[in-house]
């Protein structure tokens, strides 16, 4: 955005008279793209007066990659995030060409509410960029808009859909939108933790902007309808999330037999190839074992705390590849291979923390280091 426009905006944000005579505000659905940060989809609040020439989206969910420490901050579970506002023609433009769909909702919204929403937005953008605290479930894009809107309407947004079930929880959600991207979806699956599984409200599932337009769509204000129309003005062609969750269990199952088959190798073909194979295997589990225990015990990702793969996964996994005597060793194995029973055990049930394509990955693998390392033990030949 050029400071000349920028100056503009911040200028007809601040008019009374603007605030007074917006008349027009919509919802904008944008659908899922391809980056990572894509996937579960954008939206934003449109108002318009084409009196005063107002005609702009206020959205929130934007970071600055290039900050110094953000990779760290985030690892750590400071993620600051920030509003922004754009022209619509602009902005639909760039979602187009991004092959990401479009929906519009009109809302029923008086002059009254819409510029106590334009208030708040502009309360809560400007100056820019003005951090906040995001939170992937509990404070993104599209709970803001929800909470923005409900605040206009007097809570009625929330008396309703905190009545209602969700249709799916957060884990199911996480599960279908990321699916079709093997290692970010196993990645994910793997850190987070029990809380997503949780069941949730319409109003928590309406984190997802997508599911945010289709609640909206229920509700009923004292006026009517809180949605007059709806239209999709742009359908992607490329990304189709599938409507309930399913998870790449024959592919977690074929990476892991892959991975196990190649390290079991090592029993029958002696070799500096296999003898790799067996320290990358366990330096992979060592390593995201300590990915799990640091998000778990070291970051605020509350949503990490308490992952029951911490018993598959973990950093002891690397004491495998210290200069031991054969007896410690094989306490550590031992040791490591009751975290292997124990945790497939809970992961597999629907009562643990239910995560069968995980370990269709991870369980093949890790038992084939456990047969492998024991067999290199002295006494074991």
């Amino acid at each position: 955005m050029s400071l000349m426009l920028r100056l503009w905006l911040v200028l007809l944000l601040a008019a009374p008279a603007s605030l007074s005579q917006a008349q027009e505000a919509w919802l904008i659905t944008y659908g899922p793209g391809s980056d990572v940060w894509e996937r579960f989809g954008h939206n934003a609040l449109w108002l318009r007066d084409e009196a005063t020439g107002l005609d702009h989206s206020f959205s929130f969910g934007y970071f600055e990659l290039d900050r110094p420490g953000f990779h760290t901050d985030f690892a750590r579970g400071i993620m600051l995030y920030y509003g922004a506002v754009a022209t619509p023609e602009r902005e639909f433009a760039f979602y187009r060409g991004r092959d990401r769909s479009i929906t519009l909702q009109r809302l029923n919204l008086d002059s009254t509410q819409i510029s106590e929403l334009y208030g708040l937005l502009d309360a809560a953008i400007f100056p820019q960029p003005q951090y906040y605290q995001y939170h992937y479930y509990l404070a993104n894009c599209s709970t803001w808009l929800r909470d923005l809107l409900d605040q206009v309407l007097g809570g009625q947004i929330a008396e309703q859909l905190k009545a209602e079930p969700a249709r799916l929880n957060f884990r199911d959600h996480t599960r279908r939108l990321t699916a079709e991207r093997f290692w970010l979806h196993t990645g994910m699956m793997l850190l987070l933790g029990p809380r997503i599984d949780d069941p949730r409200t319409a109003w928590e599932e309406a984190f997802l902007p997508e599911a945010l337009a289709d609640w909206l769509d229920r509700v009923e204000l004292d006026q009517g309808p809180l949605v007059l129309e709806r239209e999709q003005i742009f359908a992607s062609e490329t990304h189709h999330p599938p409507e309930h969750a399913t998870g790449p269990w024959l592919l977690s199952l074929f990476f892991g037999l892959l991975f196990a088959a190649l390290i079991l190798a090592g029993l029958r073909w002696q070799g500096i190839w296999t003898g790799l194979l067996r320290v990358l295997g366990i330096l992979v589990a060592g390593l995201a074992g300590t990915a799990v225990f640091v998000m778990w015990f070291g970051s605020g990702h509350e949503f990490t705390w308490r992952n029951a793969m911490a018993l598959l996964l973990h950093p002891f996994w690397l004491s495998l590849l210290l200069p031991l005597p054969a007896g410690p060793k094989r306490k550590i194995l031992v040791a490591l291979a009751i975290g292997v029973l124990v945790g497939t055990i809970w992961l597999a049930i629907p009562l643990g923390q239910w995560r069968p394509d995980q370990l269709l990955l991870v369980a093949p693998v890790l038992v084939a280091l456990l047969l492998v390392s024991w067999r290199k033990l002295p006494s074991a030949r």
